[in-house]
């Protein structure tokens, strides 16, 4: 029993220390675009991967990454899981994926709209509309492989195929990101926010899910 209280002191420890540099991380951020500063990572960001990497044969595979967190894809890939975990009857993972969903894209247009940065220009491989910061693409994808590395943790038994299926994920979540800056849409501020935002958003749900044992 002591040890598992022990345990449980641990890891909110470690959930309030996280959360916290997160959060200094998204009001330092939001404060320096909000007036209108420039970022010394955007600039960075921008001389790599603008002007030093950009080539086709990495032009086709950002475009590749960049399209496994468009809203079509997100959306049809929500909709092929909510589907199969009812028929597998695991509502609750169903009702998950939705509510998460659902959740973390009204939340990044709520923000969006609250700060209006406009989209860098004049560098772009793609066309995007709407607000930049911050990155819908980050916080989605974040939020959506996210919680899909939590259900394969806790539903996949074979060891092989969960480590593998968790790596995968984590690496979309970083090609997602990466590409929104590479093809000129983003700022590497808006995709480090937008990361920021759901990794919080996540840590507290993760923690709802562990207490209540909504997977099992």
């Amino acid at each position: 029993g002591s040890e598992n209280m022990l345990e449980k002191i641990k890891n909110n420890k470690l959930l309030i220390i996280i959360s916290t540099l997160l959060l200094l991380v998204i009001i330092l951020i939001t404060k320096k675009i909000a007036l209108k500063e420039e970022l010394i990572m955007d600039k960075i960001a921008y001389d790599i991967l603008v002007t030093k990497l950009r080539n086709p044969t990495l032009t086709s595979i950002m475009k590749i990454a960049t399209a496994l967190s468009n809203v079509s894809f997100i959306a049809i890939s929500s909709i092929i899981l909510i589907v199969v975990f009812i028929i597998l009857k695991k509502k609750k993972i169903s009702q998950l994926i939705l509510g998460n969903l659902l959740f973390i894209v009204l939340l990044n247009q709520i923000i969006k709209f609250m700060i209006k940065r406009d989209r860098p220009t004049g560098f772009r491989l793609i066309e995007m509309t709407g607000y930049s910061f911050p990155s819908g693409h980050s916080m989605v994808s974040m939020a959506f492989y996210g919680i899909l590395i939590y259900i394969i943790k806790h539903l996949i038994k074979n060891k092989y195929l969960k480590t593998f299926l968790i790596i995968l994920n984590i690496v979309i979540i970083i090609l997602i990101g990466i590409s929104r800056v590479y093809l000129g849409v983003h700022y590497l501020s808006d995709v480090v926010t937008g990361y920021s935002i759901s990794i919080i958003y996540l840590l507290v749900l993760t923690k709802y899910l562990n207490k209540y044992k909504i997977i099992t």
